[in-house]
């Protein structure tokens, strides 16, 4: 499937928000593009992890610390720069070393779509620089009669070795309807490239939601949804320690309102609550490689809520306003039991607290059948702030400054897309953007970076980190092929990272030294990204997608966790329910790095090939589906560059999945 551009035409119609479309599956395939948002809904099979289908869309690259909860980045930007959200609703890792980015608690089983905004742009999540994530999830609808629908999948891999069942489950009627969704996994130390088994990279979790929707009139719903995920036993080779456990529970009530003839197109309304529970383990680790044994549990609590309206105020201009509000707890401590002598306790992140109230407007409007433009901006009120006396007193000795913050944060942006006759579409965007610096940035308490293996520390003073936004692009649809071309840049103000502080002494045994955050000046990151997808005639489609980008601080040196030119070959065929394919994924050699400043290494090239056949059998509205695929055939030893540590990915794995859907 090609995907389709949204236009400006004469009726409003194209400008409003695009109806839900329930599927099955996840397709990594862009159906809605405005160059700066994207959407994208799920692949042929559920069972591929929540990683690979990210890994798949354009300037999306992941951090890796082991086999399990790899960490998103966009256009090489991570962690406060980009907002990570599931179904709109704010959710906070607890792990100071970064083990459990927001993605790792949703599964393909549980998404309707994944949306991937590139800046500011129509980003109605919070305050940020580089756009973000927003998983939405599955829900099951109202239907004009009863229905019921399911899914069973059973997948198991040679390497490692691993498996993964998944249940899921629809029914409903004309004013109900109930979904559920169950999924587990396992697997144990994979080999890398050549044979060689990776110690401590195993895992295993389980994730299950259910959401009930009840039509309350003709245009009113009500829908709660409650999703737990839980991890344990969880490896990381790159990093000095594992995870005992990982859990986390989310819940939300949410009433829409929709009615496309009125003014009032759709109003929605959500309050959430949600726990992460995560701990820090290195008893499963030999003797020899613990200098000290450890204790290291953190814990996330966010409370929230978002009202979002899209009011149609002519034929030809569509208003979008969100006023939402979240409280976040961080609690992280650690504590160290020496051979001699009485266990030390300290507190890592002593209890810091982030209420933030913002308030989102835009306004698309179709100046004619051919243009259409849309700006917006964004208010941030955001207070931060140590909320024990524990907490204030683990930093007393190292500022003397108020502990609560408060600040208000500005964004706006621009946006504009032409269509030129049938074929060509040009777009750009500019935005001013500003982020706040996280909670570990302003209160982290000797956070141990083993990228770089300094010791960091929070700075109170840190002033919000900003930036201009440009974006700009053409894209081309014809009959059997597509294309879409962009070209980025990210102007940096007030950039933060670390600096050393010789006068302070390290906590982490074996840590080079302390750094403490700054705001380090002015940083440029500049970058390309190409897509194209070619279909000759029915049943083939071929398409590839290729990224670069480039970036380096106010001292001249390159800015870390940037990919070099990496992309992905796809070429597929459909013939009588059988579906074949080849992957070719390569990335380019990257040197351009700061070693002594930032801890990053070169990265080499590399060429991987996959392939896969899968056969489909469908009767009486009953699905059957057997799919093998054999990944890294070659069996090449190899890492991706923001591998930390350079740790090597899963050598050739033999993957066999099998589904029966009704």
């Amino acid at each position: 499937m090609v995907g389709s551009v949204a236009l400006a035409q004469d009726s409003v119609s194209t400008l409003l928000p695009m109806p839900e479309v329930h599927l099955q599956t996840i397709t990594i395939q862009s159906y809605k593009r405005h160059g700066l948002i994207e959407e994208y809904k799920r692949d042929a099979s559920l069972q591929q992890p929540v990683e690979k289908m990210l890994s798949q869309i354009k300037g999306v690259h992941l951090i890796r610390r082991g086999n399990f909860a790899w960490e998103p980045t966009i256009r090489g930007l991570n962690g406060g720069q980009i907002n990570t959200t599931i179904d709109g609703m704010f959710i906070f890792g607890a792990c100071t070393d970064k083990m459990d980015p927001v993605s790792s608690y949703v599964e393909p089983a549980n998404l309707h779509q994944v949306q991937v905004a590139y800046g500011p742009n129509a980003q109605e999540a919070g305050s940020g620089i580089g756009g973000g994530f927003n998983f939405q999830l599955l829900k099951a609808r109202p239907d004009s009669g009863f229905y019921t629908h399911g899914t069973l999948a059973l997948g198991l891999e040679s390497n490692a070795p691993a498996m993964q069942t998944i249940a899921t489950l629809q029914m409903g009627d004309k004013r109900w309807a109930v979904g559920a969704n169950a999924v587990f996994r396992k697997g144990g130390n994979y080999s890398m490239g050549g044979g060689k088994e990776v110690d401590f990279s195993q895992y295993s979790k389980w994730n299950a939601g259910i959401n009930t929707t009840y039509q309350l009139s003709k245009h009113h719903q009500l829908t709660a949804a409650y999703l737990q995920d839980e991890g344990y036993n969880i490896g990381y080779p790159a990093l000095t320690m594992d995870v005992a456990f990982a859990k986390a529970k989310i819940a939300s009530l949410t009433h829409t309102y929709i009615c496309g003839h009125r003014s009032l197109y759709r109003w929605e309304n959500k309050v959430y609550y949600n726990f992460i529970d995560h701990a820090m383990d290195d008893t499963k680790r030999p003797q020899h490689l613990v200098p000290m044994h450890m204790d290291m549990p953190g814990k996330s609590r966010t409370i929230g809520a978002y009202s979002k309206a899209a009011l149609r105020l002519n034929d030809h201009s569509v208003f979008n306003v969100q006023l939402n509000a979240y409280q976040n707890r961080l609690h992280a401590e650690m504590t160290m039991y020496p051979d001699v002598g009485a266990p030390m306790f300290m507190l890592t992140i002593p209890d810091a607290e982030r209420n933030s109230l913002g308030l989102q407007v835009s306004n698309k409007y179709g100046l004619t059948r051919f243009w259409d433009i849309e700006a917006g901006f964004r208010l941030d009120y955001i207070i931060s702030r140590v909320y024990t006396q524990l907490g204030e007193e683990t930093l007393s000795g190292m500022t003397a400054v108020n502990l609560r913050q408060q600040r208000f944060l500005g964004s706006a942006f621009l946006q504009s897309s032409w269509q030129l006759g049938n074929t060509w579409q040009l777009f750009a965007g500019l935005a001013k953007a500003a982020r706040e610096a996280t909670l570990q940035e302003r209160f982290g308490f000797y956070l141990y970076n083993r990228m770089d293996g300094f010791d960091y520390l929070g700075n109170v003073e840190l002033d919000p980190e900003r930036s201009w936004n440009f974006n700009v692009g053409m894209q081309m649809n014809k009959q059997h092929w597509d294309f879409q071309l962009t070209g980025f840049a990210y102007l940096f103000q007030d950039y933060i990272s670390g600096i050393q502080r010789p006068d302070y002494s390290v906590m982490t045994i074996g840590a080079k030294g302390v750094k403490q955050y700054i705001n380090l000046g002015n940083a440029q990151l500049f970058g390309l990204e190409f897509e194209a997808n070619y279909s000759p005639f029915e049943g083939l489609l071929m398409s590839t997608t290729q990224t670069y980008a480039y970036g380096v601080d106010a001292d001249g040196d390159a800015l870390p966790l940037i990919s070099p030119l990496c992309g992905l070959y796809k070429a597929a065929y459909t013939f009588h329910g059988f579906h074949l394919g080849f992957d070719i994924r390569h990335q380019s050699v990257q040197n351009h790095v700061a070693t002594e400043k930032y801890g990053e290494l070169p990265s080499e090239a590399f060429v991987l090939l996959h392939a896969h056949i899968e056969k489909t059998w469908s009767w009486k509205q009953k699905v059957f589906d057997l799919n093998f695929r054999v990944e890294n055939i070659t069996d090449r030893k190899y890492y991706e560059h923001l591998d930390l540590m350079k740790l090597p990915r899963p050598g050739r794995n033999f993957l066999f999945q099998v589904s029966y859907s009704f």
